[in-house]
Parts: C-alpha cells; structure tokens; sequence
C-alpha cells in the first residue's frame, strides 16, 4: 500500500460526494440551498478547494444518503486531509497543479510516464536536476534553485521503503542523448538510470523508444504521466505538460486517451533488456 497522503484523502472526499449527488441528481443549488452554503462555496467544495468542517460534512453525508459506515469513512478521510504533506511547505514556490500532482504522486501506488527530451524528474540525478532548473531564467528565480532541486530529491524518496512506488516509464531516445548539463552530467545521470533499473527490477520499467521507431515523432512529443491508486473507488487520474502550461487531468475519456498512447508506445519501444543494454552503451 502507499503512504496515506492528506491531497489524495481531500481528492477522494470531493470525488465521491460529486459522485454521489450525480447518481441521486441532485444539483449544486441544491445542496447549497439545503445546507445554507454559498453559491459560491459549495463549487469550492467540488473542486476539491474547500473542506467542509466535520458538522457540516456530516450533514452533507446524511443529506446524500451514505450508510453510518461510508459516513465513518469519509469523516476520517477529512481528518487525514486536514494533515499537512511535506509538500505544504513549498506552497509558495509551486502552484496548486503542481502542489497537488506531488500529494496525488505520494500517495499514488503506480506512475505511467512518458518523455520525449528529458529524462522523467523521478529518475533525475541532483547535477541533471540543477542544470534543467538553472536554465530555466523565464519562469524561476535563482533564490528558488536549491529548494525546487530539494523538492524533486524529497519525490524520489516514493522509489524506495518497504512499499515503494512502481514506476513504468517509457522515453525516447533523444532524452537519452541530448547534453542535458554537458558530457559528464550526462554521463552520471545514464550511470543512475542503470543503477535505478538493476536495483529495482521489481518496481521500475524503463522502456526506450529508440530513433528507429516510425511513430514515434507521432506519439512521442508530449509529457504526461498516469497515475493509479490502491483506493478502489479512486479512478484514474493523469497530468499533463507541456512548458507554459500543466495539469492535472481528471475526465476519464483523456485519461483512457492517455492509457492508450502510453501503451502503443511501450510496445514500440524496446524492451527492458534491451533498454537497458543501450544504456550501457551509451555509457560506453
């Protein structure tokens, strides 16, 4: 199982009252009329931006009908929201979409990525990391460097523990051969990436797709990332980048979209071994 994360516990909550009141039809007027909210705050609520407080949520639940166990279970899913992810600190540095993607990739159990220039931040050595942050003069200010390279090491960390998170990634080529930093830079980010596969055979699949593959210049020019949950009734969420915009996606047809392409990639792309060997080469 994942950690338990305060962003996927406050998702959850919103998710499964919206859910709810669509199955019963019941509109947000609605329950904005019968609870005394604003018509402003209830959409607040909806898109997971507000948390009811406990007397209020209790009111919501009966009002939408949950068993005394679903209503148990939701109450403790507010008093987890309510925690503070390590996240929370750097409020002020990252926006919500990407404050939110770092509590949902916490408590996520398994990540779908794909790159076409870089190699995915997860895998991401401190020297590669320095470098990408450092040259980007439009958006960061040097002052925030350290912390957002202190971010992307405290990510990591899901890799490993007793419930490490299983990472399926596939890349091109290219990420694999452009300069990112210089030759040497490089050259330790591809010795991490081999040690990463070797020592986590069970949880990490490293896929290339190499410049010979017809689709992909087709498919491979984007980022995005799948995200799964062990919660049950949690679907499917993804996130998408591109660089002046990102976010996370919740409507299921551009995630199955998402699962889709990642999946014609992975099989245009070479296998495990074989990713692997072209790492050592590249080494070489």
């Amino acid at each position: 199982m994942a950690p338990r994360s305060p962003a996927v516990a406050r998702w959850e909550l919103s998710y499964r009252t919206r859910r709810r009141r669509d199955e019963l039809g019941i509109t947000g007027p609605q329950i904005a009329k019968a609870l005394s909210f604003s018509s402003t705050y209830w959409p607040k609520v909806e898109r997971d931006q507000r948390i009811l407080s406990e007397d209020k949520l209790v009111q919501l639940l009966r009002f939408l009908s949950f068993t005394d166990e679903e209503q148990a279970e939701l109450v403790e899913l507010r008093h987890l929201a309510r925690e503070r992810g390590w996240w929370s600190e750097y409020e002020g540095l990252f926006s919500e979409q990407q404050l939110r993607l770092f509590g949902m990739e916490y408590g996520a159990e398994e990540i779908s990525t794909v790159e076409s220039l870089l190699i995915p931040g997860l895998l991401q050595t401190e020297e590669y990391a320095r470098t990408l942050i450092t040259g980007d003069t439009a958006f960061i200010r040097q002052i925030e460097v350290q912390q957002r390279i202190d971010t992307r090491m405290e990510r990591q960390k899901r890799l490993d523990g007793e419930e490490p998170l299983r990472l399926n990634v596939v890349v091109s080529e290219a990420a694999l051969r452009q300069q990112t930093g210089g030759v040497a830079v490089l050259r330790n980010q591809l010795q991490h990436l081999i040690a990463m596969v070797k020592d986590h055979q069970a949880t990490i699949d490293f896929r290339v797709l190499p410049f010979t593959s017809h689709v992909g210049a087709i498919r491979g020019c984007s980022t995005f990332h799948i995200l799964d949950f062990a919660r049950p009734r949690l679907p499917t969420l993804g996130w998408s980048e591109v660089p002046t915009h990102d976010e996370l996606v919740e409507d299921q047809e551009r995630v199955r979209n998402m699962g889709i392409v990642f999946g014609h990639l992975q099989t245009e792309a070479l296998g495990r071994e074989e990713s692997l060997s072209l790492l050592e080469e590249l080494v070489d």
